[in-house]
Order: structure tokens, then sequence, then C-alpha cells
């Protein structure tokens, strides 16, 4: 399994401006880099990750959030970009064996 051939990084900054990447159709991952990032940016786009985090549930995929800080208790935030590829890997895992935490 190679968690990185089906997963996007995305990074926002400050000014809420995207960095291009480039999607392909068997991506079901998702990482949004907030590395750096204000508290009150991330407050403000908070109910649009909600949103997106639940999306991506539903067709079995994941979504991580890398940020210094806690924002929101039901998102999946983790302070590397390590931890949120062995976050999707761990996941990914559970998934095939088909466990629900």
């Amino acid at each position: 399994m190679n968690i990185k051939e089906n997963t996007i990084v995305f990074k926002i900054d400050n000014e809420n401006n995207f960095a291009d990447f480039n999607a392909k159709k068997n991506v079901t991952n998702f990482i949004a880099d907030l590395s750096g990032i204000s508290l009150d940016v991330a407050e403000s786009i908070k109910n649009k990750f909600i949103t997106f985090d639940k999306t991506i549930s539903e067709i079995n995929g994941s979504f991580v959030i890398v940020c210094d800080f806690s924002f929101d208790e039901n998102l999946n935030i983790v302070p590397t970009l390590q931890e949120a590829y062995d976050y999707i890997e761990m996941e990914e895992i559970e998934r095939q064996l088909n466990l629900k935490f």
C-alpha cells in the first residue's frame, strides 16, 4: 500500500490561499497543511473542514490536518506531516480489516 499515491497535501496560509496541487482521480486521502497559520484563520475555516471531513469519510477516505495547535476536537489534527501520513496509513489498515472505533 502506497499512501502517498492516493493522498493530496495542500497548504493554506494566513491569507486563506491554497497552494497549487495536481489531483489524480484515485485520490481518497487529503492532508491540509496549516503549519504556521494563525488561530483566527483556523477558526474562520473550521466549519468548512468539518464538512469536508464528513464528505471524505463517506467515500472511505481520510482527512488529516497538520497544525501546531488543536482548534476542534472532531477533526484529525496532528503536529507534523509525517504523523499525518502515519494517521492515514493506520486508517487504511483499519478499513482493510473492517475495524470500527
